[in-house]
């Protein structure tokens, strides 16, 4: 997660969509006022001087006296409890992605230290229905309270408040470049943002694997539509069709943003 308090933007860090990739090309806007959590690939991809801010994971204690401590892959809400109403208007930004897609991105992250990519492709496919069917959603109360959740094939709770999206700016995983150009000028910036020539975190799937109907059969297919129903309502992604998705901004997040500050902010 990175706050940009100049330009006004919190930048939360779904999973596999590129967002270690958006992190370095965003973290050219940060001056030492604003906040950033630790991540090597933005550490590494920025050249020495671009930006001084320190990152760490613990901000003290919440509103209610618990430890609060804010990792790469925080919720938004960790956001709110740290700065409460100073960032209220600032413009929420996350990326999104195909979710069937995603699955079998998860799949070969999580394998990124295993042979599994060199594998015969028939046993890749039983390996990632296995998985995808094991670990895409949370079913244990640890589970539930965030252990193994970068697995999971749904990554809406990390930019939600309840089942309200709190994102003004989508950037969709299809078309960065459209997406990134758009939110240039949304922020006032001189020059487009841009992940070209950033190349975080990429090389772990298999090279010639992209066709999804290849990896997911019935029951993996419908596993990921009922984990992801919000998304493909919300966004129209399709399994067939594999058109570009849509957004629109919840006219209830600003109530709903308001709410949660009120009751967990720091004052």
């Amino acid at each position: 997660m990175i706050i940009s308090h100049r330009y006004r933007f919190i930048f939360v860090r779904t999973r596999k969509v590129a967002s270690s990739s958006l992190e370095v090309c965003l973290s050219g806007l940060l001056t030492p006022d604003d906040f950033a959590t630790p991540q090597t690939e933005r550490d590494q991809g920025m050249k020495a001087g671009e930006s001084t801010v320190k990152p760490r994971i613990f901000h003290g204690f919440t509103r209610h006296g618990l430890p609060l401590f804010i990792s790469g892959h925080a919720p938004l809400t960790k956001a709110y409890q740290l700065f409460g109403s100073r960032i209220a208007d600032y413009r929420v930004i996350a990326a999104e992605r195909d979710p069937w897609d995603r699955a079998v991105s998860v799949f070969y992250w999580s394998h990124r230290k295993t042979d599994m990519k060199s594998r015969p492709l028939t046993e890749q496919i039983v390996a990632f229905r296995e998985f995808v069917q094991r670990t895409g959603a949370p079913r244990s109360l640890l589970q539930r309270m965030g252990l193994g959740s970068h697995r999971f094939v749904s990554q809406r709770a990390l930019y939600s408040i309840g089942r309200v999206s709190m994102v003004d700016s989508l950037l969709r995983f299809e078309c960065l470049d459209q997406d990134l150009a758009t939110l240039s000028v949304d922020l006032g910036l001189d020059k487009p943002l841009s992940v070209k020539g950033i190349s975080a975190k990429v090389g772990f799937r298999a090279k010639g694997q992209e066709d999804l109907r290849v990896f997911h059969d019935d029951a993996t297919r419908a596993f990921v539509a009922a984990e992801c129903k919000w998304e493909i309502d919300h966004y129209g992604y399709d399994f067939i069709t594999r058109g570009l998705p849509h957004y629109s901004p919840d006219p209830a997040r600003h109530a709903a943003k308001a709410d949660y500050i009120s009751r967990f902010g720091r004052r």
